[in-house]
């Protein structure tokens, strides 16, 4: 069934002239969202006047906020009842997100989430920390230089999230691209994260994580996993044997930021038999230096 379009139903006003039903809706969508974002603006602005924007795109923008602060995808239901919005006037705003790409709707279950548009951007954002841009030539150099595939991460909204890949010519197809959201457990650059990452909640996002890719009868002790954690920030370097995948070798080193708090993590992994394993051998060698010097320029 579709919605009627717009120029079909007609609303009077007292000048004499009408205005369509769509303009009134986006109207009192904007003055019930308004009533959210009154006192925001009244304690960061004060006496400074606000400016004149385009009332109908902050209303999507809110609905925006909404799905990307869900834990999982959301129902016209959902949608209205966190804004306070009717369905009927929720959908004509899901309608132009989906249009755009802002916002994906699942053709099965009906659910809105994040669209593709929406997910470029949120990479893109962390490409443009300054940590991370300074780094991605040198991540490019590092992978040409040691004849491996190396990997970029950063943590994002759901974790540690691959931003940058590069290969040499011997592309190795490791099931991982950008916007890949590495494991914490079941992964070097996770457990660089894990071991260096100074959140809240860290340890629950360990334990759920811990038991989600392995049998039962694989999965590690948090007592085993703390072990790993203490020994990668001895080292500075976790590696892995077979991790992310059966067969790949990995190690991963942190860059961190001025503020001494872990920036990015940079991965280099290969072919089992072609990857040079030692603590203390080339590629291991070449990876902290890099990894040291990004940590100093982002000091200085």
């Amino acid at each position: 069934m579709t919605a009627p379009a717009a120029s079909a139903i007609r609303m009077p006003v007292k000048s004499g002239g009408h205005i369509p039903i769509r303009a009134a809706e986006d109207c009192m969508v904007t003055k019930q969202l308004a009533k959210e974002q009154g006192a925001e603006h009244d304690a960061s602005s004060g006496a400074r006047k606000t400016q004149r924007g385009i009332q109908s795109m902050e209303s999507g923008g809110r609905f925006l906020e909404y799905l990307a602060d869900a834990a999982e995808p959301m129902t016209l239901a959902d949608l209205s009842a966190r804004s306070g919005i009717p369905t009927n006037q929720v959908f004509t705003y899901m309608v132009s997100l989906v249009r755009t790409g802002l916002v994906k709707r699942d053709p099965v279950t009906a659910r809105f989430e994040p669209g593709p548009l929406a997910l470029r951007l949120g990479l893109h954002a962390l490409k443009m920390v300054p940590a991370v841009r300074h780094a991605m030539q040198p991540a490019v150099d590092l992978a040409d230089r040691v004849g491996q595939s190396v990997l970029l991460a950063a943590w994002g909204e759901r974790g540690p999230t691959i931003l940058q890949s590069h290969s040499p010519a011997a592309m190795l197809h490791a099931g991982v691209h950008i916007g890949t959201v590495m494991s914490l457990v079941h992964s070097t650059t996770g457990r660089v994260f894990a071991a260096f990452k100074d959140l809240p909640n860290m340890s629950t996002l360990i334990r759920v994580d811990m038991g989600m890719q392995r049998p039962d009868g694989d999965r590690m002790s948090m007592k085993a996993f703390d072990e790993i954690l203490a020994d990668i920030r001895k080292r500075g370097i976790a590696r892995g044997e077979g991790l992310p995948i059966p067969g790949i070798n990995s190690m991963s080193a942190p860059v961190f930021d001025k503020s001494g708090a872990i920036a990015l993590v940079i991965t280099v992994f290969g072919v089992e038999g072609t990857f040079d394993f030692a603590w203390r051998g080339p590629l291991a060698t070449d990876l902290l230096d890099t990894t040291k010097r990004l940590t100093a320029q982002n000091a200085a």
